[in-house]
Parts: C-alpha cells; structure tokens; sequence
C-alpha cells in the first residue's frame, strides 16, 4: 500500500508546468513584494518541464549534451540551498517540516493554491509572521517535493540558521533595491558618466560591482576581477558567467529582483534570442523577472540574482 507521502507526491505530479503558471498567478497577489519577484525568477531558475525532460530521458547524458547544460541544473543537489536569494529562506526548515506534516496527513481542500496557502498559515502561526512571507517560500517548497520525491525533501536540512545572517527588514530591503548611488556633490550635472552598482547576492554587502550608466551587465561584470572561477567554472570574466556577449549563448541569463525601471527594456535581438534559448520566466517585457546580463542596460542601481546553470532548453519545445 502506498504511503500518504507517495499519493502526496502522485497529486503534485498531476500539475504540469501550464497548471503551475496558474497557481503562481493566482498567488501573487498575496506574496510579499520583498519575494513577489524571486519567487518568478526561482520557478524560471527550477522550471518543471527541465526536470521532467531529464527524468524521462533514456539517455540523460545524451540530452544534457543536446541542450547544452552547464552548471548545477539538478534540484535534488540543492535541496536546501536552491532558495537562498529568497527572504523566505530563513524560515526554509520550519516550512519543510510543515510540508512534510502535511503531505503525511489528510489534505481539506484539491485545490494547489489553497493546500499551498493552508500550509504557509500553518508555518506563519507558528512562528508568528505574516503568512505573506511564508507563501512564496511555501510554493517552492512545493515543487521542490514534486521534482525530488518525498524521501528526498523529507531529509532534514542542516542544523543553520537559514538566512538569518540577512539582518535587513523586508522594506529596508525594498528600500535599498529602489535607492540609487550617489553622485558626489556635482552629481546633478552628470549625464552618460553616471554610475550605480549591481548586486548579485543581496546578503552578501561584498558581492557587487561598479556599473556605468547604459552599460551592459556583462561588460560591467567583467571588470570585476576578483576569483570567481574557483567558485564556479562558468565565470570565467567576473560574476556573471559569459561567452558571447552578443546574445548568441545564453550562458548569461539573470534573474532581476530591481525594479523594472533600473534597465533597458529588452531589445527585439533579446526578445527573438531568449525564444530559442527557452528560459521560463522572460516575457519580452520591461518588468521581465528574466533578462540576458549582456543585453541589459543599467539606469540605476540593479539587484540581479545568477542562475547556477545555463542551457537552450528551447530544443525542449512545447510550454516551459
């Protein structure tokens, strides 16, 4: 007889990535804005039809080659880890206990959103915050279990305080993703030589790099000259791994927690390249959660967050 974890995961397994769209949107509304937008760039970052792709392969080396993958694209490798640009992370371990209670138990109601939202209260109730900062962490903590199976999710996470060394309030946070450098005391007479920063670790006050005003991400990135490849062997040039700088490869593609207004709208030559690469999550849009660093132009300060793979999962075809 199968376990009530397993019939659990068989439910989730009935969403594809279409039902999973409509859960999101019907969510949104209710996320905190501080994860309002990490939430869309971590579905992006995790999409269900790359796992789905890899998990019915007969050949999983041979399609990893055919879509060209680099990087840690597997999500049962970073269980625990996938999440931490969230601010929802630091409460990731009361949130899997939670889930795993749940899916152990008899769920009120066959509808996604509503067992996703029951379990963000739950969790929320416990702690005693408001449940909107628990509900974008909830919907990934959710299709976290659908990809990796209920044994896999059900691993304790470590014994760390998750995020906790993240000291900024969710508005000091929204705060500081809408402030602008300075520009010294004659800053009202600069033009095109204006420059912000990009920070693509939030938690992290280090890890950030100078930008001029209407320069690309990528060429910015790589002036920074730091290590990063010991770290990541995509970065060969800064933080932002790259090849091509010209839209070609795709190796560049970020996830933009900024507001939409901080760059560049995409360009038609990024609209039709990110068709063929296939990213989730990039609708051609100015407020676009997915952008190519090499195409984006900085009109501010921009808060990014780097995927840990990249590929053309376009060649999978049919709704990402």
């Amino acid at each position: 007889m199968a376990s009530t974890e397993s019939l659990f995961g068989a439910y989730l397994d009935r969403h594809d990535a279409r039902a999973w769209s409509e859960v999101l949107d019907l969510l949104e509304q209710s996320i905190h804005a501080v994860d309002k937008r990490a939430v869309r760039v971590w579905f992006a970052f995790f999409p269900l039809s790359l796992h789905d792709a890899l998990a019915s392969s007969t050949d999983a080396v041979k399609t990893i080659q055919e879509l060209r993958l680099s990087g840690s694209f597997r999500l049962e490798e970073q269980v625990d880890t996938s999440h931490q640009f969230l601010y929802g992370h630091r409460y990731w371990r009361e949130v899997k206990l939670e889930l795993n209670r749940y899916a152990a138990g008899s769920p009120q109601s066959l509808k996604l959103d509503e067992q996703i939202v029951e379990v963000a209260r739950q969790t929320a109730s416990r702690l005693k915050v408001d449940a909107s900062l628990l509900l974008g962490m909830t919907a990934v903590a959710f299709m976290t279990f659908q990809q990796v199976g209920h044994e896999r999710f059900r691993e304790s996470a470590e014994d760390r305080d998750y995020g906790k060394d993240w000291k900024l309030s969710p508005d000091q946070i929204l705060a500081s993703r809408a402030r602008d450098d300075g520009q010294g005391l004659l800053g009202f007479l600069r033009t095109i030589d204006k420059q912000f920063s990009v920070n693509f670790r939030e938690s992290d006050r280090e890890a950030r790099f100078r930008i001029i005003n209407d320069q690309d991400l990528t060429t910015a990135s790589a002036r920074d000259k730091r290590d990063y490849v010991s770290r990541d062997t995509r970065c060969i040039e800064g933080p932002i791994p790259v090849e091509c700088r010209t839209a070609a490869c795709g190796t560049c593609w970020v996830g933009v927690l900024s507001e939409s207004h901080k760059l560049a709208p995409p360009a038609p030559r990024e609209i039709t390249k990110m068709s063929d690469f296939g990213y989730a999550g990039f609708n051609g849009q100015p407020d676009s959660p997915i952008r190519l660093a090499c195409q984006s132009r900085a009109r501010g300060n921009v808060s990014i967050v780097i995927p840990p793979w990249n590929g053309i999962i376009g060649k999978l075809g049919g709704s990402q």
